[in-house]
């Protein structure tokens, strides 16, 4: 049995228009000389192969992508995937995988780096709080809803605190951020007994994280318990 090579691919990658690329890849094990590169668009559950190829020898490439991409290798053991001049419809998350030489051999991937080419300015969530409906039975679960909103890119996480505790249990985000126009919004939801609802000196708070394209910035909404009043 040979164990699964453990595959490194750079973080996600918003970039504006025209900038060059570099996607880097590195594996801890020398019996995968091979490293194929792979394109799934967001539209499209399929990976595209881009490329592949060996250390010390000439890449191979898909023919549709031979002009704007560009694969190199350092050694049997790290490479890199390199957007000559990236455009929006480069947008994609970029996979790794490394395999022996002989076909029929598994191909092992990495966890695959989301590059985001910019079409407009970034812009940060608006975040809001939707307490629970009035028409949810008076004695059973009661669902707060979170909605982020206006942001640009998609680039965000969601989180749950009861009176900053982070909490797992109920929560339900939607799997992706929905565009419309120029811009997204996702929501998430939080279920919770109507007893925990009803104390006052409950805080119920969602922390939408956002990657401005240099770093991670927090954007939250908070309301409290029983009345539901935002503070």
């Amino acid at each position: 049995v040979v164990a699964a090579a453990d595959i490194l691919t750079s973080f996600p990658l918003p970039l504006v228009s025209g900038t060059k690329v570099t996607i880097s890849c590195s594996h801890d094990d020398s019996s995968y000389p091979q490293m194929l590169w792979y394109q799934q668009k967001e539209d499209n559950h399929s990976l595209t192969l881009i490329g592949y190829g060996y250390a010390n020898s000439a890449q191979n490439y898909e023919g549709q992508f031979e002009k704007q991409f560009e694969l190199t290798r350092v050694d049997t053991l790290r490479g890199a995937l390199i957007v000559r001049s990236a455009k929006p419809s480069d947008s994609a998350v970029y996979f790794c995988a490394a395999t022996h030489c002989a076909s029929g051999y598994e191909a092992h991937f990495g966890g695959g780096t989301r590059l985001t080419v910019l079409e407009y300015n970034v812009t940060a969530p608006t975040v809001k709080i939707l307490p629970p409906s009035s028409k949810e039975c008076k004695n059973k679960k009661k669902t707060l809803v979170c909605v982020a909103s206006g942001f640009y890119p998609d680039h965000v996480s969601v989180f749950w605190q009861i009176s900053g505790e982070n909490v797992k249990d109920g929560v339900a985000t939607d799997n992706n951020a929905v565009r419309k126009n120029e811009s997204y919004s996702i929501t998430s939801r939080l279920r919770v007994s109507a007893e925990d609802w009803r104390s006052p000196d409950r805080t119920f708070t969602c922390t939408v994280t956002f990657f401005n394209g240099t770093g991670y910035e927090p954007h939250s909404d908070s309301v409290k318990g029983a009345l539901g009043k935002s503070i």
